[in-house]
């Protein structure tokens, strides 16, 4: 098992990976699979009411956040990361956008800044909590962003969910495939528990299978490649993720999607 790093370890890593565009392997730190983070911000994006407030939660360089743009009212991208927050402003600026701002938040203190941002129509989160040390602090962030968020308002997150990552690694361990791992830097949640820790917050209105995306680029890549080593750029990927458009209403493939976007609708 690889050791978990501290909330300062993983701090520091998110700071390294913002003074850079693309890392060694020419992707970018807060999307290493381009593809992935396409079908997850096709699937947020288009959840997200016209003209309703949103909430960026850990808006990284900030592209998501400008996308999400174009259907909202306005929209506040947070990040703890300093050089994250100027990077994403910068990308505003440079793109001419101007129902956005980015602003710096820690996910667990949401509600110092309420005050500045206001309650939202919908709040977005994409990979930012398993970027925290552990449960209880996930935990506080998930009451946090309830806060955040308007009675009868939405909240859409994709994070890295731990019955999936157990499938994929099953059906790998059938091909000879090596297990992944998530990197220390990551703490993936049980959906059971997180399921259990919002009842009292939000009600589930969908969650939106993203399986057959994670199988091709997970399962069927690596395969077909080996002994090569797979890439998140490779074309299998690039096409998984256009066919995944077809099939995000279908259940193929769920018990390996470790990345699939939840739509819980704030209770009042």
């Amino acid at each position: 098992m690889t050791d978990r790093k501290s909330l300062d370890e993983i701090r520091e890593f998110w700071t390294r990976a913002a003074a850079v565009e693309t890392d060694d392997d020419g992707l970018r730190p807060v999307a290493r699979d381009p593809f992935l983070q396409q079908v997850v911000e096709e699937a947020i994006e288009s959840r997200i009411p016209v003209g309703s407030t949103v909430l960026d939660i850990g808006c990284g360089d900030g592209r998501s956040t400008l996308r999400f743009a174009r259907r909202a009212a306005a929209i506040t991208g947070v990040d703890y990361i300093p050089a994250f927050v100027e990077k994403a402003a910068a990308a505003a600026r440079a793109e001419g956008v101007g129902n956005v701002r980015f602003l710096q938040a820690d996910a667990t203190a949401l509600t110092d800044r309420k005050a500045q941002i206001g309650a939202v129509d919908v709040a977005v989160s994409i990979r930012c909590l398993i970027n925290l040390d552990s449960w209880d602090r996930q935990k506080a962030a998930l009451r946090q962003i309830a806060d955040m968020v308007k009675p009868g308002g939405l909240y859409l997150l994709s994070e890295g969910w731990d019955e999936g990552m157990e499938g994929l690694n099953a059906l790998r361990s059938r091909a000879g495939l090596p297990p992944i791992v998530p990197v220390p830097y990551n703490l993936t949640i049980s959906r059971k528990l997180f399921e259990k820790e919002i009842a009292g917050l939000f009600a589930v209105e969908e969650y939106v299978n993203l399986g057959f995306y994670i199988m091709m680029s997970r399962f069927v890549q690596p395969c077909a490649v080996y002994p090569e080593p797979p890439r998140h750029d490779h074309a299998i990927n690039a096409l998984a993720a256009a066919l995944q458009r077809e099939c995000r209403d279908s259940p193929l493939f769920g018990s390996a999607d470790y990345a699939g976007v939840y739509v819980l609708r704030r209770l009042g």
